[in-house]
């Protein structure tokens, strides 16, 4: 069997494998600060489509056309829309190019293949990886020359620098620095559905547009709605946006993590923010009030739930009972046999209650659904 056909078929296999991916994009996003901080989807899906471009160019034995080029150029423009910087788009490139070469050159030895007999077949690729580059520096170039020409680019690179700390200026945003704006922070990455979802929300005034990968808003009147994901900040003054953008993002991962969509308040996430701020507290906090539990009993998942939902609803049977649609005397069974298990049903000492409900919140939370995908140890 000759060495392009052992590397054609390990191509075809890592093109399947969806953990190469995961592990390209790491890479990626690891060794660039501003990739990193776009939504990992965004990364993803670009990714995706360079590897398909190089492994079918080799695959096929077709090299790069110019359809595939199209690849790099829709990268590099989202990525001038974007706000990141070429280098950064560089950095995150080479880290993922770095990354699949040494991957594949792994496979190739423990297949038996040697470094020698595949090093033509390694530069071909590598020249398709060059080829790919240089179309990325090239299409960069050219969105950041149109963009330097536009009225509205100026105002959201003034937007960014202002969100982030920076030196601009609220008129430079085409903002006042005497009124009040919501900072809207959604979940879209994706240039051209941010275009998409900033007609239909006609916002009317403030600016708007890609920050950090996400498409943002600062505008004195919120929509009633939104279909994807969006965290809303209170009205604030222009220097005060920086800081509510920063919590904004931080509840919009909050928000993300538990399956919320459409428009969120900032406000309405401060307790889902603080709590994902220090899980490991959370754990600490579920091994030692619900030791007694076992992660893998259904049963003690299911009273673990009852008693959350119990939480949610003001600590009471009736309210409990409607949302998990059961008898209010199941929901009080559960919460005894839960009690047995667990010091739940004590009562809290006087000017504690909330702090009690706060910790058993936190607690069954962590326990039922923790970071990372892991359950909290028992003991």
């Amino acid at each position: 069997m000759s060495e392009r056909t052992v590397l054609r078929r390990l191509m075809e296999r890592m093109r399947a494998d969806p953990g190469l991916l995961d592990a390209v994009v790491e890479a990626a996003r690891s060794e660039s600060p501003p990739i990193a901080g776009l939504p990992v989807q965004e990364v993803r899906r670009h990714i995706a489509a360079l590897l398909a471009v190089v492994s079918a160019a080799f695959i096929d034995m077709s090299g790069l056309s110019e359809e595939d080029t199209r690849a790099a150029d829709r990268l590099a423009t989202d990525r001038a829309l974007q706000g990141v910087p070429l280098a950064a788009l560089l950095d995150g490139f080479q880290a993922a190019r770095s990354y699949v070469l040494t991957r594949l050159m792994q496979e190739a030895r423990a297949a038996g293949v040697s470094l020698d007999s595949m090093i033509g077949e390694i530069m071909e690729l590598d020249r398709y990886a060059n080829g790919l580059q240089n179309r990325l520096i090239h299409a960069y170039r050219e969105s950041e020359l149109s963009l330097a020409q536009s009225a509205h680019a100026a105002r959201v690179q003034a937007l960014r620098e202002l969100l982030g700390g920076g030196p601009a200026r609220a008129a430079d945003a085409g903002l006042s620095a005497t009124r009040r704006y919501h900072c809207l922070v959604t979940d879209i990455g994706d240039p051209r559905e941010a275009r998409r979802t900033e007609a239909a929300m006609a916002l009317p005034d403030g600016v708007s547009g890609l920050v950090d990968g996400h498409w943002c808003a600062v505008t004195t009147r919120l929509p009633a709605r939104t279909d994807p994901l969006a965290v809303a900040g209170p009205p604030v003054r222009p220097g005060d946006l920086p800081g509510v953008y920063r919590l904004c993002l931080a509840a919009l991962a909050s928000a993300r993590r538990r399956g919320l969509d459409g428009l969120r308040r900032l406000t309405d996430l401060a307790m889902p923010v603080a709590l994902d701020a220090h899980p490991g507290l959370g754990a600490v906090l579920a091994r030692e009030h619900l030791a007694r539990l076992d992660p893998s009993d259904e049963f003690h998942r299911l009273l673990a739930e009852t008693a959350l939902t119990y939480l949610d609803h003001g600590e009471h049977p009736g309210r409990t009972a409607d949302a998990l649609h059961i008898h209010p005397n199941t929901v009080k069974h559960r919460l005894r046999r839960f009690g047995a298990l667990t010091d739940f049903t004590h009562q809290a000492p006087p000017g504690e209650t909330l702090g009690r409900a706060l910790t058993w919140h936190w607690a069954l939370q962590t326990w039922l659904a923790p970071p990372a995908g892991r359950r909290p140890e028992r003991g």
